[in-house]
């Protein structure tokens, strides 16, 4: 993991309730999400090394009936191969699953490259040709995003987000400047209100 995934994460896991609701509206009420705790990859010791290491986040919401459901995000620098993705997303998965935390969804995020927006994908395990399993996952491609989309956005996260994405009618500094007058504003109004 670099630097910038984690600080990434550690933005997302700050406004996880805002991030889920940019990446599927309506998922956190759905879910009845009363509380989150953040699994630490320490908790995770009888995991083999690489697989914790390369672990994104790991989220158990608490729900209104009183159960436990499993997010887990994974914030890629770079889209690279699909499959090996893939691969560490099905690995992830089973491991989770075996364990009696399923997730009930999954989510790749992409910094740079990658499908611009969200795009619902799904992991096929097949063998000898036949398909075994299939795992919806949701990809999200930042980079080529309509920044300014972001930017309207009434959430704090997607106005940082927005500053990672394409703007269409600003130069890329008039556009990182509006970013943060509007993440500024919102932390003085945060700041005041307390």
């Amino acid at each position: 993991m670099t630097r910038y995934t984690q600080v990434f994460e550690d933005m997302v896991r700050t406004f996880f309730g805002d991030f889920l609701e940019l990446v599927e509206p309506g998922l956190v009420a759905r879910l009845g999400a009363e509380a989150v705790i953040f699994r630490h990859r320490d908790e995770l010791a009888h995991w083999p090394e690489e697989e914790r290491r390369d672990l994104g986040l790991l989220a158990e919401i608490l729900t209104c009936h009183g159960e436990w459901r499993t997010i887990l995000v994974q914030v890629e620098a770079e889209a690279g191969d699909p499959a090996r993705l893939e691969e560490k997303l099905l690995g992830w998965y089973l491991r989770l699953a075996v364990e009696d935390r399923q997730p009930v969804r999954v989510i790749a995020v992409h910094l740079r490259g990658g499908e611009p927006g969200l795009s619902r994908r799904w992991i096929v395990d097949e063998v000898d040709g036949e398909e075994l399993l299939r795992i919806p996952y949701l990809a999200f491609g930042l980079e080529e995003c309509r920044a300014e989309d972001f930017l309207a956005k009434p959430q704090p996260l997607a106005w940082a987000l927005a500053s990672l994405m394409r703007p269409t009618r600003r130069s890329r500094a008039a556009h990182t400047r509006a970013c943060l007058r509007r993440i500024a504003g919102w932390a003085a109004g945060e700041l005041t209100a307390r």
